[in-house]
């Protein structure tokens, strides 16, 4: 009798307390939890950055991205991506939306020491019927899998510094907003991707210059969108850049493979007799 009696109090409470109340008592894992939880062989999801520079109010240089990355146990694996630099605001951007043509899209698909590179510009280093420039040589990985965007949110350490550098945090509908801001000087302590780009750590000025940054995370605390944005000396007059960054399809299926090698020109290894292009393309 008494097991009955204790039975339905249960279901009575159970019935009385609002709706979402059990679900309230159980947070969801922090966001840096979160984001390491998605580290698998094999998973991955979906990005998409616009970023533009700015001087004197005007975009000078405007770079889109779109693609996907693949997870292991450690982070980042590979990367998928498609992309483009142009000046101005977007004039070619506009053309192809009038057109449905697709116009000087550059393609990166990047591995642990392993790039392979297709798109304008990379014509002159190919063989006649090869598409894929081939490139062998350090962690070309770490320069895809943040850029354009200068926040890494896929490595842990980074993502925990913004948030705890967050002045702004407020709760949304559709999960949390903050807004903060972050030094260069910390950013290179604690980004590996942000200390592959530099040849050492920024100094003097450029150590405090500030990266402000506004962040999105959904209901289970995944990162759904970074904007950030950044000043840089250049002459009399700075250059302002802005980047927004969208994450989608969080613990999708993904599993990326290198062209196929009948359509790819080894250009060997890099620092070896090919010099390779100045810098890794948008894509």
């Amino acid at each position: 009798m008494r097991r009955w009696a204790t039975l339905v109090a249960a279901v009575l409470v159970g019935s009385v307390l609002p709706a979402g109340t059990a679900q309230a008592v159980q947070a969801p894992p922090s966001p840096v939890t979160k984001l390491k939880q998605h580290f698998a062989e094999h998973v991955g999801l979906r990005i998409s950055d616009v970023g533009r520079v700015y001087k004197d109010g005007k975009a000078v240089v405007t770079i889109w991205r779109r693609g996907k990355v693949e997870f292991d146990a450690s982070g980042v694996y590979a990367t998928d991506t498609t992309g483009r630099t142009e000046a101005g605001r977007g004039a070619i951007k506009e053309f192809e939306g009038l057109t449905g043509q697709r116009l000087g899209s550059t393609r990166v698909i990047c591995f642990p020491n392993e790039a392979y590179l297709s798109g304008p510009g990379y014509e002159t280093w190919l063989p006649e019927g090869k598409r894929w420039l081939g490139l062998i040589g350090p962690e070309n990985i770490k320069q895809t899998e943040a850029f354009p965007q200068i926040v890494n949110i896929f490595e842990p350490a980074t993502l925990g510094t913004l948030l705890s550098r967050a002045a702004v945090k407020r709760k949304l509908s559709s999960g949390t907003y903050l807004q903060g801001a972050v030094s260069l000087r910390t950013l290179y302590k604690v980004s590996p991707s942000f200390r592959d780009r530099l040849a050492g750590p920024p100094k003097g000025k450029s150590a405090r210059i500030a990266v402000g940054f506004r962040l999105w995370l959904d209901r289970s605390n995944l990162v759904r969108r970074l904007s950030t944005t950044w000043k840089q000396p250049a002459g009399k007059t700075p250059t302002v850049t802005v980047v927004h960054t969208r994450y989608t399809s969080w613990g999708s299926a993904v599993t990326l493979s290198p062209p196929p090698p009948e359509d790819t020109a080894d250009a060997g290894r890099v620092g070896g007799d090919f010099s390779p292009p100045p810098t890794l393309p948008v894509g």
